[in-house]
């Protein structure tokens, strides 16, 4: 295409502001999933960062670090101290015990400053008290509540040789993160959620769309050059997978081979390649005809030579045109078959999956899970389908003015 060519089609197409729109919308969602590890607040699959306690938090809700249990034993002799954690598990917080004068030890957390709920110093000998403490009513515990400071002393008779355990209870803290669109039943953060499900649904729809294209395109030209037997076969398959539903061939080959994503991008394929072929076909026969071919046949170019560069670019713009249309067709059947769960896994969940686990939800006002990831995939196919129908307009002939 000239520049002059090319302007031509910019203005044209921009006499359109519902494409503009569309366009812009695309190359959106396009960034979104070229830069979703990037622009994400969290990676929502990361195991590791995930609490429940965060789970089917509305939209809006802040992130709080729920508080630890901590323990520690704790074994005097003389003026020697030592600790052993009892547990072998990474906390935040840890048990300090430090001597605070004669008959006097000071229990506490650090770092120091860290808001406890309660600090709770067991196994005691008699004689031995915990100032601000409640004791048990059977067992030598005694338990402080909200301890100032994060610290206890424990004052009295206190034998050379003991030992106590000291169980302390860290007090929820609110970070900084905000949950823009809430979370969802496994406490994932919905914005970073729907960010990596348009990652996958960009990436399966090209992926299939672009593979459907390339085998599609080849054989319509193989049909329409050869003729004969190959186009009656290859038309005939054509005219079968047409006649079939492409979500119910989706479901049939998903529940042979299984779920994962180049099954579902296998399945896409499988469906799409009989429109590109027939339009390639459609378009290659009208092209054999001109006098260009005729003239390279004369001049004795090889026939893949002949199709590839001198009929394919010719029919190229009609199957572009049917390739945007395609891309949100296959975004379409990949979530349809993700929401009935046959499509990808849970370890790599798309838009359809991230629906279909807030679906069991939607009826206890908890609407967030499933509206939102619902409207993202909305707002994508809409854009795809608008920009690929202006295509459509500014390759048709008829609506040439």
């Amino acid at each position: 295409m000239s520049t002059t060519g090319f302007r031509d089609f910019v203005r044209r197409f921009a006499e359109s502001r519902s494409a503009v729109i569309s366009l812009l919308i695309c190359l959106v969602f396009v960034f979104c999933a070229l830069f979703a590890p990037l622009i994400s607040p969290t990676d929502p699959y990361d195991l590791t960062k995930l609490q429940l306690s965060d789970a089917l938090k509305p939209a809006g809700s802040k992130h709080v670090l729920r508080g630890e249990e901590i323990r520690a034993d704790f074994r005097i002799e003389g003026a020697a101290i030592s600790a052993q954690p009892a547990a072998t598990v990474q906390t935040r917080e840890t048990i300090v015990t430090t001597s605070c004068g004669e008959n006097c030890l000071s229990v506490g957390i650090q770092p120091e400053g860290t808001p406890l709920a309660s600090l709770q110093i067991r196994n005691l000998p008699a004689g031995v008290t915990v100032e601000g403490g409640k004791k048990h009513i059977a067992q030598p515990w005694w338990t402080v509540t909200n301890p100032e400071g994060g610290k206890v002393r424990l004052t009295g008779t206190l034998p050379t040789n003991f030992s106590f355990v000291a169980i302390a209870k860290s007090m929820d803290q609110e970070t900084g993160f905000v949950f823009r669109l809430g979370t969802d039943s496994f406490g994932r953060d919905m914005l970073s959620a729907i960010l990596y499900g348009i990652r996958i649904s960009v990436f399966v729809g090209l992926v299939a769309a672009g593979s459907a294209l390339v085998i599609g395109t080849g054989l319509g030209l193989l049909s329409a050059w050869r003729g004969g037997v190959t186009d009656a076969l290859i038309m005939r398959a054509v005219d079968f997978m047409l006649g079939l539903p492409a979500l119910l061939v989706g479901l049939a080959i998903l529940a042979i081979l299984g779920n994962g994503v180049s099954k579902v991008v296998l399945a896409i394929v499988i469906v799409q390649w009989s429109y590109y072929a027939r339009t390639a076909r459609s378009f290659a026969m009208s092209e054999l005809g001109k006098e260009y071919v005729e003239a390279a046949r004369c001049l004795r170019l090889s026939p893949m030579r002949i199709m590839l560069r001198h009929v394919l670019p010719n029919c190229m713009p009609q199957i572009i045109v049917l390739f945007t249309l395609n891309i949100a067709a296959a975004i379409s059947l990949e979530s349809s078959l993700s929401f009935l769960g046959v499509g990808l896994p849970l370890t790599r969940p798309s838009l359809g999956m991230l629906i279909a686990s807030g679906y069991e939800f939607i009826f206890s006002h908890k609407y967030w899970i499933s509206i939102y990831p619902g409207v993202a995939l909305l707002v994508m196919i809409v854009a795809m389908n608008l920009l690929g129908d202006r295509l459509r307009d500014l390759n048709n002939p008829r609506l040439d003015r």
